[in-house]
């Protein structure tokens, strides 16, 4: 996969900040024209309250093999997948009863904060498939460059869980010594510590 390409097309702006923080604000019947500063919007993201729920995020994967975009469609709440049609009637370059499942499709996604949170869980563990972690890795440090806030806070279910491994058969990752580095990192980053 290694012409796999992801675009970033829209993250939040300081505007769309502003409205998440006026949307916790009225829970208490407040309002602000003051922009959220950064220790406010990781205060936010690591609370998953509902506001982030509001900030919205646009990419796309370009020669991402269909049977990966299939992983991903699965994800359903609070993301929206658009992938290119592969139907014969819809292109011409390929007979799509013929197409490998690796052929390479465009994969683009709305999504909402919390949705990204819930999906690296997932697919940042490694008894996904490693194209598919392969392919939200990839997103994830694409991220970085634009809402380095959120992506810090995107970890595999063991580390969100702080060492439990809801799977069936554990990959053994949770008693490694860099599962202990990493979960003591992203510790850090819940009681505060904001990575640059």
């Amino acid at each position: 996969m290694s012409d796999l390409r992801v675009n970033i097309i829209k993250y939040p702006t300081e505007e769309d900040w502003l409205i998440v923080k006026n949307n916790a604000l009225v829970t208490m019947g407040k309002h602000s024209e003051k922009l959220p500063d950064e220790a406010w919007k990781i205060k936010i993201l690591k609370s998953e309250h509902s506001p982030i729920r509001s900030l919205q995020y646009i990419w796309e994967w370009e020669n991402l093999p269909s049977w990966v975009s299939v992983h991903f469609v699965r994800h359903k709440i609070g993301i929206e997948h658009f992938v290119k049609s592969q139907r014969n009637d819809r292109q011409e370059d390929y007979d799509r009863k013929k197409a490998p499942q690796d052929y390479p499709v465009i994969h683009k996604c709305v999504a909402n904060a919390q949705a990204i949170i819930n999906i690296s869980r997932v697919r940042l563990c490694n008894k996904a498939s490693p194209e598919t972690k392969y392919a939200w890795v990839a997103f994830i440090q694409e991220l970085f460059k634009y809402s380095y806030e959120l992506a810090q806070l995107c970890a595999p279910t063991c580390i969100y869980r702080n060492g439990i491994c809801p799977e069936f058969e554990s990959c053994g990752y949770n008693k490694t010594a860099i599962y202990k580095k990493q979960q003591e990192a992203y510790l850090n980053l819940l009681q505060g510590e904001i990575m640059t």
